[in-house]
């Protein structure tokens, strides 16, 4: 730590400037305690990508029934979107030709929303929790896995009812 010595008469430069160092220092020992910005994935998940944010999607919803387009991310096996709708967002993966998974998009370990997608794996970029695309936990913090809603692809369209 930094001795800073305090003059007998300050001037009104020195108070501010004693002022702007000590609140710079609180800042920045308040960050390093809650871990910085909080897309650090080095974070309590340990190391490793967090892969890119997922493309966006919007489902239509009927009642509890959300229909999504498979258009974008999800007209080609192995894409992914962040879906939302009036009722919350969803993660939805094309999985085959005729089959695609729907989960919550809300990460089981401290309910931040899941944005990034690794090419196989949704990613929480709070700290670092991986998770597959039928939802189970592929990498901690995260112990419990995602919520999945059984889907159907027909047409044109995935379609699950939460």
């Amino acid at each position: 730590m930094t001795d800073i010595s305090l003059p007998t008469d300050p001037s009104r430069r020195a108070f501010c400037s004693l002022g702007c160092l000590s609140a710079a220092a609180t800042l920045a020992t308040l960050t390093a305690a809650c871990g910085g910005g909080g897309s650090n994935s080095t974070s309590p998940g340990g190391s490793g990508s967090t892969g890119s944010p997922l493309a966006s999607a919007t489902g239509t919803v009927n009642g509890r029934t959300v229909s999504v387009p498979l258009e974008g991310a999800l007209a080609t096996v192995g894409g992914a979107a962040l879906v939302r709708t009036a009722i919350g967002n969803y993660l939805v993966a094309r999985t085959g030709q005729d089959t695609a998974t729907a989960l919550t998009a809300t990460c089981t370990h401290e309910s931040n929303l899941i944005t990034n997608f690794t090419g196989s794996q949704f990613a929480c970029t709070f700290h670092g929790s991986l998770f597959t695309t039928s939802g189970s936990v592929a990498r901690g913090p995260a112990t419990r896995p995602l919520t999945s809603f059984p889907t159907t692809v027909a047409g044109n369209a995935v379609t699950f009812t939460v």
